[in-house]
């Protein structure tokens, strides 16, 4: 990690990070509670659920949302709706969310 200033604690470290880059950090993966949580459930949770479910044993690197932020609204931070995917499965996964997304947001803007 770079070096921060002494009164920046290390878990602002990437919000910091975020504000001198000038880029807005409102985002619920920016903050101290995801970072705890996400790594608190891939310790209980380390194989990928995708390549588990196809009978491959692979390495979670990631926690994902089952159902996508931003449509999960306040489940965010529930556990129910988490799984641990390692990086290929998460950047599948995350392309098909993505369509899932604009047709949410499509439907949701006219209703």
């Amino acid at each position: 990690m770079a070096h921060l200033p002494w009164f920046i604690p290390r878990q602002s470290a990437d919000t910091y990070k975020d504000r001198q880059r000038g880029t807005p950090s409102a985002s619920p993966y920016h903050t101290y509670r995801w970072t705890r949580l996400s790594k608190a459930f891939r310790a209980d949770h380390p194989l990928c659920a995708e390549c588990n479910r196809k009978g491959i044993i692979r390495a979670a690197t990631c926690v994902d949302h089952i159902i996508p932020w931003p449509i999960c609204g306040d489940r965010f931070f529930d556990r129910a709706n988490l799984q641990s995917l390692c990086e290929k499965c998460n950047n599948e996964k995350g392309q098909r969310d993505k369509k899932k997304i604009q047709e949410w947001r499509k439907h949701n803007e006219h209703h």
